[in-house]
């Protein structure tokens, strides 16, 4: 669990530098080295035992994009900054996936103002981090429509973004876009749309499958938030919907791990709820990688 936002002693919201990490073989949480500056909305993925941290937002009240990047090393508790994101192109809340020693990133947001309503914007573009030469490429093709608060996950060298929302909470789709690496500019397609338009998903690949879990913007909910989970098949181009979560949330995280999709945190509440919540799910015939 890296950064994000939680309550002080005295009930305010604030953005956090904190950094948790959970070893399954003790089932047990523990700290490690904080972020480089507390982060929200950040664009994060694990490479290699390492983990990528790719922009990011800011701020109390009034979120901004902090053009951020860092990786950090397990082996001796520490971060270190690597090529920072192109002029123009950072942001947080992208959707993110990782094929062949790059980290793609796919829409996002630059500010998030509570104190003006809300007021946010969002992206269409579409840039990706190479691992091994410490370079940026953003010579893609944009998203068909501006996305934050989306999944993305990479399943056979094909990206795919899912879901998410555009200028607020109440802007939330079920487009689900996809992206051939091997030829990205053959550009975007529009595949079969998720059953439940959403967004804070939080979405995790498993073989052939994307699970996808939670999200906010429900207006049959008090909470605003979504228990749905749904999962997609890539060789099919369908959905089916799965067992509900248990503890609707949004804003957290999945990860796959060995055959269960794990899903610590997020928030119980439209925007806002922050929850230590841990649960995972065990699709039917999971078996362990």
């Amino acid at each position: 669990m890296l950064g994000g936002v939680a309550f002080n002693n005295v009930g305010e919201l604030q953005t956090v530098n904190r950094v948790e990490f959970f070893r399954p073989s003790d089932e047990t949480w523990h700290v490690a080295a904080p972020l480089p500056l507390p982060l929200n909305h950040l664009n994060v993925a694990g490479v290699d035992n390492k983990l990528y941290l790719l922009g990011a937002l800011s701020g109390g009240l009034n979120w901004t994009v902090e053009n951020v990047a860092s990786v950090y090393h397990p082996t001796n508790d520490s971060w270190t900054s690597i090529a920072p994101m192109p002029n123009g192109t950072a942001r947080g809340s992208s959707a993110v996936g990782v094929y062949d020693q790059k980290i793609y990133l796919a829409g996002g947001m630059t500010f998030l103002d509570l104190a003006d309503h809300g007021r946010q914007d969002s992206v269409t573009t579409v840039s990706a981090y190479n691992i091994d030469t410490d370079t940026w490429d953003t010579d893609f093709p944009p998203l068909p429509q501006p996305r934050q608060h989306v999944g993305g996950a990479v399943v056979d060298g094909t990206f795919y973004v899912l879901g998410g929302r555009e200028n607020s909470i109440a802007e939330y789709h079920n487009t689900l876009y996809a992206l051939d690496l091997s030829s990205p500019s053959s550009g975007w397609r529009t595949l079969a749309p998720m059953p439940t338009a959403r967004g804070g998903l939080m979405c995790a690949a498993q073989r052939y499958e994307i699970f996808c879990f939670g999200g906010e913007g429900n207006p049959e909910s008090p909470a605003g938030v979504f228990n749905e989970t749904e999962v997609y098949d890539t060789r099919t181009d369908s959905w089916r919907q799965l067992p509900a979560m248990d503890v609707p949330r949004h804003a957290a995280d999945a990860v796959s791990v060995e055959g269960e999709l794990w899903v610590p945190g997020g928030g119980l509440l439209e925007g806002a709820g922050p929850t230590g919540w841990f649960d995972s799910y065990k699709p039917a015939g999971s078996i362990k990688v």
